[in-house]
């Protein structure tokens, strides 16, 4: 009984985090109306947790061995319920952003080690059940997310959608405290603080500098030199000090193992890939679909139902498949439907972005179990920890970069193709000489230029988010070749990275 006490309480904790990341998703639309932003700046309050979580994530490891393992849960767990109270309070967006971000930085932690305590609670030969069991939990967080956030949203201010979390937070830190075992630090250890904070800070300079490249045009722009200036020069000195270094803050044979190396590159692309759709597909729905938040909350549960769906099926027949041969599967599923999205227009059918959602949940659970295998068998054990908490890291990289990079392209791209579409309102236009065109935008009345620039207005932003679905599609493609990199390993694999339940996303 103690057993399972244990592992409910810990996969709570790990599945309110990834709750909150879900719902967070379908309440952005209302958060930017509160706050007066636009997309690219309500993005910050998804980066600002990716860049936090990035952040503990990379040492992960030295803390739980430092600290304790359950000292540094609990930490996570009552931190992380602290700052869903500093969230719901905020009323602007940089005070939403900061506290996002110290969201992210106390809970990044719950992922890793949640899965590390449920996993150790049972024997070897029952690790892999007992990640399945963990990750079906967690699961029904990123399931009930979106519905979840639906209901609260439709009937409450968006605030509420972090309120509600506080309890579960509360009860998982009890739950937690009293059953789940302690591990003894060891005060010994070292921590490479240069190594850590040159590789945090290049990151974080590089995000800050993609996310604002497209408002400042670039290289134009003197902030955008510094910061890209600052972010090279970080990154260089960490890559310095990792090759010459004698306990670096990344130990080098990682960068000699060219399976985990592949795996890295993968999973930075896919973080991307998976983040994406939670953020742009709420407010597509909600600004250009006109969805009420209940009915975006029921599209969007698809998504997660494709990932347990898939999750189950894959547990029964990875044994039966090579597993580059799965994610390549599983990369050409998510491709297909994001050529269709690419193709859709302001009519939104609830249907077709249902089972598109679905199709692409579904395919994404047959990319991280194969692939954590081929990233991290070969691994030695001594170095297994530390694969673990980079291989969570670059994910997060990934996806906030990918954030960045696509909502900067998205704002750029309404701008163009608002400009585009305006070129063709004229007089001579023969379009406008039909009766019903003529009614609804007539070019000779106040009421009427208002009707066609909000439609302008509608299709530029339709037409970015075509954009930025197409962008998904070549790259989920152009990830294929690549996984034929990988070399096949015959060592046991280790248990699987359910990074799809990662917010950072999850699907978040």
């Amino acid at each position: 009984m103690r057993l399972w006490l244990l592992v409910g309480f810990a996969t709570l904790a790990t599945m309110a985090y990834d709750f909150t990341w879900t719902v967070v998703s379908v309440a952005l639309p209302h958060m930017q109306g509160t706050f007066s932003t636009t997309s690219d700046q309500i993005a910050w309050v998804l980066i600002g947790f990716m860049v936090g979580s990035a952040s503990m994530t990379a040492c992960t490891g030295w803390l739980s061995g430092r600290f304790g393992r359950k000292n540094l849960f609990l930490f996570s767990t009552a931190g992380y319920t602290l700052t869903l109270v500093g969230c719901a309070l905020s009323e602007t967006l940089i005070e939403a952003s900061l506290w996002r971000f110290a969201q992210g930085l106390v809970g990044a932690a719950l992922l890793p080690l949640g899965q590390t305590i449920v996993v150790d609670a049972f024997p070897p030969e029952r690790h892999g059940r007992a990640t399945s069991i963990w990750g079906i939990g967690v699961m029904v967080g990123n399931v009930a997310g979106p519905i979840g956030g639906g209901f609260i949203l439709e009937h409450y201010d968006w605030p509420w959608v972090f309120y509600v979390t506080v309890p579960v937070g509360i009860v998982a830190f009890l739950g937690v405290w009293l059953f789940v075992p302690a591990t003894p630090g060891n005060r010994d250890t070292r921590f490479d603080w240069f190594g850590f904070l040159t590789l945090v800070g290049g990151i974080g300079m590089l995000q800050l500098m993609l996310a604002r490249a497209e408002r400042e045009d670039w290289f134009t722009s003197t902030e955008i030199l510094a910061e890209g200036l600052v972010a090279a020069v970080l990154l260089y000195l960490f890559i310095v000090h990792t090759v010459f270094a004698k306990r670096p803050f990344v130990d080098r044979a990682l960068f000699l193992d060219r399976n985990f190396m592949t795996g890295s590159a993968i999973v930075a692309v896919i973080g991307a890939l998976v983040v994406l759709p939670a953020f742009l597909l709420p407010l597509m729905l909600q600004q250009v679909g006109g969805f009420p938040p209940v009915e975006t909350g029921r599209i969007l549960i698809w998504r997660g139902s494709g990932v347990l769906i898939g999750l189950i099926l894959v547990g029964r027949i990875a044994h039966l498949f090579e597993p580059r041969a799965m994610v390549a599967f599983g990369l050409l599923v998510m491709a297909v439907p994001s050529w269709f999205m690419a193709q859709w227009t302001v009519e939104l059918q609830p249907f077709e972005v249902s089972s598109t959602n679905f199709i692409q949940g579904f395919g994404s659970s047959f990319i991280w179990v194969p692939i954590s295998t081929l990233t991290l068998a070969g691994v030695a054990r001594r170095l297994q920890d530390q694969a673990y908490a980079l291989f969570f890291l670059v994910f997060e990289i990934g996806s906030s970069i990918g954030v960045a990079v696509i909502v900067g392209r998205h704002v750029s791209d309404i701008q163009t193709n608002h400009a585009a579409l305006t070129e063709h309102i004229n007089p001579f236009n023969e379009l406008f000489r039909y009766g019903a065109v003529a009614s609804t935008w007539a070019m000779d009345s106040p009421q009427g230029l208002a009707a066609l620039e909000a439609e302008i207005n509608r299709q530029s932003v339709m037409i970015a988010y075509n954009n930025a679905f197409f962008a998904t599609f070549v790259l989920s493609l152009a990830l294929i070749p690549v996984v034929l990199l990988f070399r096949r390993t015959r060592q046991e694999p280790p248990a699987p990275v359910v990074s799809e339940i990662v917010p950072a996303g999850a699907d978040r």
